[in-house]
């Protein structure tokens, strides 16, 4: 969602928010500030590099239609179909195969069917209409958001066609193209927006699809503008209010420095703290880019003038870190677990007589949960803390921790699963059951909220299938959860010796990272495999262990432990090697 420019002052400016802003700071005393409140004096800046040092690096020509004619119908529609790789001059190769009419409307940006076999183009009896038969791997949208389609997931296109000067042409089609899974991975380029936290503390990205050609800086501010994915609607927050629009179609960068200039409606109602907080917004998702190592914000070609550093200004945390300290149970008690032998838990009470399960630790390492062995209680303590009893359920699921403290679970039940959240101290009383309608009668197997607070990780099972999830963390000004988003959903398939790729089901996942998950498929021969799922990218299957039951990660790829009965260990490479015996359930923080 758009903020509402009330951002809360509980945290201070940090060192990296303090350089990046002294940085543009710097930028707008360059290009000469004057005694203007909001703007600098008018300057120019040339559009001749736009931001992304991959401009045209696949470029390709496809072919359009012959110069002599003879090509059937057929032939132009394949014509057309593979056209979709030149997206040159607003994919002007692929209009030469519509009839003028068709050309002028058609939109190829609409939407892209990515596709693995070849498509099947099949005639009707009347000559004229035709039918395109895909076999769809994914898809994006407008807005560059990708959804993937489940193994087997097939779409057929109409067409019609007619004859122009005695040459077939394209009447009718829907709008958008159809590009090969293999050309997709050379022509798109995967970025992460960034909108903040409904707190202001963490960016949260958001992965979105460009194709890769002049523009690229633009497109990503211009999509940025636009707002989050629906997944993360009202989950989010973003500096800019709601129709700020760039003031023209192209951001210049020169030297590497990116200059993006704004519609005047960004600086109405605006004070320092909003103004400098866009600056680190436009900061954060250009610079991932090749060649932009800064960004000068403008409005009418003015420099805008950010003010004095607000105190107020959150020093926002990207792919935040969760530390080396495992929490597992051992011997029937809750230890520390930091790579070696495990460590007793300083001023922690006994909890053997619970006989705990699924242990939860709080980043500061100060709150702990868990389940009794049979996961219809869930208890919360600490060092120096009594054992609370603060709920009942059924078939509870590994609580999760998130960075204020909520305590995350769900409940199974005759109709569902049921999201219950407690907030930080809280008792029994004070737990509430969150209102998913989406969930219908899912049972919901795994439930991690991510390191920035503001995503949910899922794992539902329903009608014999299981689905992983990321819907957004609705919280109210306050911070306390109101309810989970319409979630996105990963498709996760394994290729099983067929040649086919086969859904295979999964029961456990985790956060590897702000934009990537690992998680444990069960094959038909109850083989468990760890799998890295990334948005948007094909599953990356890990080594198998024999009798793997459950997973606990860290940050990044390589901090990823398997617990089977006869050890704990943790991934080097493609193998795995022991690191320690007897430990159950061991979790990072979060």
């Amino acid at each position: 969602m758009n903020s509402d420019r009330s951002v809360p002052e509980r945290a201070l400016g940090g060192p990296v928010a303090r350089l990046v802003l002294m940085a543009v700071l710097a930028l707008t005393v360059l290009s000469g500030c004057s005694s203007i409140p909001t703007t600098g004096p008018v300057g120019t800046a040339s559009a001749d590099s736009d931001g992304s040092s991959l401009v045209d690096t696949f470029a390709v020509a496809p072919r359009g239609p012959s110069q002599t004619g003879g090509e059937t119908a057929g032939e132009i529609l394949q014509g057309f179909i593979t056209a979709g790789t030149g997206a040159a001059d607003d994919y002007s190769v692929a209009r030469e195969f519509l009839t003028d009419e068709l050309a002028e409307t058609w939109s190829p940006t609409d939407r892209v069917l990515i596709y693995g076999a070849d498509p099947d183009i099949v005639p009707a009896s009347d000559g004229n209409s035709y039918s395109i038969q895909l076999e769809v791997v994914g898809a994006l949208d407008a807005r560059g958001i990708r959804t993937d389609k489940a193994s087997g997931t097939t779409e057929t296109l109409s067409a019609r066609v007619e004859q122009v000067d005695g040459q077939w042409r394209i009447s009718a089609i829907p709008n958008g193209i159809m590009i090969s899974e293999v050309n997709f991975s050379l022509l798109f380029l995967s970025h992460n927006l960034y909108f903040y936290s409904s707190n202001y503390d963490f960016w949260v990205p958001d992965t979105r699809w460009f194709v890769q050609k002049s523009g690229l800086a633009a497109n990503v501010v211009k999509a940025m503008l636009e707002g989050p994915a629906p997944y993360l609607q009202g989950a989010v927050s973003s500096a800019f209010p709601a129709g700020t629009a760039l003031a023209r179609d192209a951001v210049p960068v020169v030297s590497g420095v990116a200059t993006v200039d704004l519609s005047a409606e960004v600086l109405q109602d605006s004070n320092d703290l909003n103004r400098q907080q866009m600056a680190l917004q436009l900061q954060q998702n250009l610079t991932n880019l090749n060649n932009v190592n800064s960004v000068s914000m403008t409005v009418n070609q003015r420099a805008v003038d950010l003010g004095k550093e607000s105190s107020a200004l959150v020093d926002a945390v990207a792919d935040p870190e969760v530390g080396g300290t495992q929490i597992a149970v051992y011997d029937d008690e809750l230890v520390y677990f930091k790579g070696a032998d495990p460590q007793e838990i300083e001023g922690i009470p006994s909890v053997a007589a619970y006989g705990p399960r699924d242990p939860a630790l709080s980043l500061d390492l100060a709150t702990v949960a868990f389940l009794n062995e049979d996961r219809t209680s869930l208890f919360m303590t600490g060092p120096n803390q009594d054992v609370r009893e603060v709920l009942e359920g059924t078939s509870l699921t590994a609580p999760s921790i998130d960075p204020e403290k909520w305590t995350w679970t769900a409940s199974g039940g005759e109709s569902g699963s049921r999201i219950l959240a407690l907030p930080p101290g809280g008792g029994p009383e004070q737990v509430l059951s969150l209102p998913v309608p989406w969930l219908n009668e899912a049972e919901v197997s795994e439930l991690r909220i991510s390191r920035d607070g503001a995503r949910a990780l899922l794992v539902t099972n329903q009608g014999g299938r299981s689905h992983v999830l990321i819907a957004g963390v609705v919280r109210d000004a306050d911070g306390v959860p109101k309810t989970l988003t319409t979630p996105l959903e990963l498709a996760v398939t394994a290729n099983t010796g067929s040649g086919i790729p086969e859904t295979l089901p999964v029961n456990r996942a985790k956060w590897v990272s702000q934009d990537s998950i690992a998680v444990l498929q069960t094959s038909a021969q109850d083989q468990v495999t760890p799998l890295i799922l990334g948005l948007g990218l094909d599953p990356e299957p890990l080594a198998s262990l024999a009798g793997i039951t459950s997973l606990s990660v860290g940050k990044g790829e390589q901090e990823i432990f398997v617990q089977t009965p006869s050890g704990m260990y943790k991934r080097m490479g493609n193998s795995w090697y022991e690191v320690g015996k007897g430990l159950l359930d061991p979790a990072f923080p979060g």
